[in-house]
């Protein structure tokens, strides 16, 4: 299967990118941190829906569009900010909006890491994100609790979940036929 896994943490070596790395190295595929790109805020425009080609160029149209377009799972990390996803994760996903029917059936992760709110509203708009996509969640996401860096270490439940997410991705990649 090819997997991307997309950190929303503008923070180097964060908490939600241990998560995403630990899943990355036990299910592999291809990591995308958003803070090493230039991305765009959305314009509106509405010239782009389901065409794959959003009006402004920056870095979501090379690397970023046609690796979504290519790959059958998106698992989407980010830090919980304001009981939501971070904007860099938002930015992402309204620039999206050029790609509306074209990630149909795909399979979806979301991983949030935050304190000990919020976390339900991030993975809200995370799956949210992953229905209007027609995208498959794989579950419904797993919350990890963390402030400081290394802190998402000592959260035993969320490697646990961690664990049934990659098996949840491998399952249901094996009933689409992705493997």
């Amino acid at each position: 299967m090819d997997i991307v896994f997309i950190s929303g943490s503008p923070r180097k070596k964060s908490n939600t990118d241990y998560l995403l790395g630990k899943l990355n190295s036990a299910i592999g595929g291809t990591m995308i941190k958003l803070s090493d790109y230039r991305i765009e805020p959305c314009r509106a425009c509405k010239d782009c829906r389901g065409e794959g080609d959003c009006v402004t160029k920056d870095d979501m149209q090379k690397p970023i569009i046609p690796k979504l377009l290519k790959c059958d799972v998106i698992v989407l990390g980010t830090p919980v900010y304001f009981n939501n996803v971070s904007s860099q994760m938002k930015t992402f996903m309204d620039r999206t909006y050029c790609l509306i029917g074209l990630l149909k059936n795909k399979i979806g992760g979301a991983i949030v890491v935050g304190r000990k709110y919020g976390a339900e509203s991030a993975l809200t708009a995370i799956n949210a994100f992953f229905l209007k996509h027609e995208i498959i969640p794989a579950n419904r996401g797993l919350s990890g609790v963390a402030f400081n860096a290394g802190e998402i270490k000592q959260d035993y439940e969320a490697t646990e979940a961690l664990e049934k997410l990659g098996k949840r991705i491998i399952e249901l990649g094996k009933i689409l036929g992705y493997q």
